[in-house]
């Protein structure tokens, strides 16, 4: 509830959630997408779209018109999934990849978008010991390397 809030996927009954000295109810979702990355819990993903795919809809917000993706976008696609360490399955499906792997990518995609803050909504559930722990190294590693803010929900500790 409070990452749906703060997000603006929920509407508060009461008070005001600001980012950047501006009321949330205020900014376009465009607006609120370039500074906010959301990972949700149990992400869907269509049949046969790659993880490069995928990772290329962070970028949605930068982009104007029809949404080419420009120089920029792939640069920051790459190194996406570099940091991540899904560059190796770019061209997979990404149903096709086990769940850390998919997870990953997920986050990769939350990465694309070039954020400074992203919000996990349970970013370990239905992951086994090694990959929970594995997504909980590549979060610290995103916070203490590239200064990303990170605000996780975890139910699993």
């Amino acid at each position: 509830t409070l990452l749906k809030a703060l997000s603006r996927l929920l509407n508060t009954k009461s008070g005001e959630i600001y980012l950047d000295g501006k009321n949330i109810h205020v900014q376009s979702t465009k607006e609120i997408a370039k500074k906010i990355a959301i990972l949700p819990q149990s992400p869907d993903v269509a049949d046969g779209l790659t993880a490069g795919e995928l990772v290329s809809y962070g970028r949605f917000p930068h982009q104007k018109g029809f949404g080419r993706l420009n120089e920029e976008d792939k640069k920051a696609i790459d190194w996406a999934m570099r940091v991540t360490g899904t560059i190796d399955f770019k061209h997979r499906a990404v149903n096709d990849l086990s769940g850390g792997q998919r997870q990953r990518v997920w986050i990769a995609m939350a990465l694309a978008q070039k954020t400074d803050i992203i919000f996990l909504d349970e970013p370990t559930t239905y992951l086994d010991i090694s990959h929970q722990l594995e997504i909980l190294e590549l979060v610290q590693e995103l916070n203490a390397e590239h200064g990303t803010t990170i605000i996780m929900v975890l139910h699993d500790i």
